[in-house]
C-alpha cells in the first residue's frame, strides 16, 4: 500500500482521516523495526483495521532464520512418579487440614418436629 503523511491508505475510512498522522507514524515504527529485525528479503504485509490499529497481516520467513528458543524438557509429574512407584498420591488441594470443631451440633442433622429424615427408621408411607 502507497501512502504517505498527506495522503492516507485508499481503503481508510472517512473516519480515520482525522487520525491519519497518528495511524501513518505507526506504520512508519513498524517498518522501521521490520527492517531493523528482518532477514535479507524477508517481506512483510501489514493493514489497518476498522478502529485505526495497524496489524502485521503476514510474515514471509521467521526474521532472521533464528529458530524457536528451546524450551526446558517437562518432567515427568509427581503424579506419575507416584503411579509408577506404586505410592498414594494426594495432591496438595486435596488434602484437608484438621481444625478444631467449633460447633460440634453443626455436623448432626437438624431435627424437625414431624419430618422424619431419610435416615431415621420407619419412613412414612407415600400417599397414592
Amino acid at each position: 500500500m502507497e501512502c504517505s503523511l498527506f495522503s492516507p491508505v485508499k481503503t481508510l475510512p472517512w473516519y480515520l482521516w482525522p487520525v491519519w498522522p497518528l495511524i501513518f507514524w505507526r506504520i512508519q515504527r513498524l517498518k522501521a523495526w521490520f527492517q531493523a529485525h528482518g532477514g535479507p528479503g524477508a517481506q512483510m504485509m501489514w493493514g489497518v483495521d476498522a478502529r485505526g490499529r495497524v496489524t502485521i497481516l503476514a510474515l514471509s520467513d521467521d526474521l532472521t532464520g533464528r529458530g524457536p528458543a528451546p524450551l526446558p524438557a517437562p518432567g515427568p509429574s509427581r503424579a506419575l512418579c507416584a503411579a509408577l512407584s506404586g505410592e498414594a498420591f494426594a495432591p496438595p488441594h486435596a488434602a484437608r487440614p484438621e481444625w478444631p470443631r467449633l460447633f460440634p451440633a453443626a455436623s448432626r442433622p437438624l431435627r424437625v418436629p414431624g419430618i422424619l429424615l431419610p435416615s431415621a427408621p420407619g419412613l412414612p408411607r407415600p400417599d397414592i
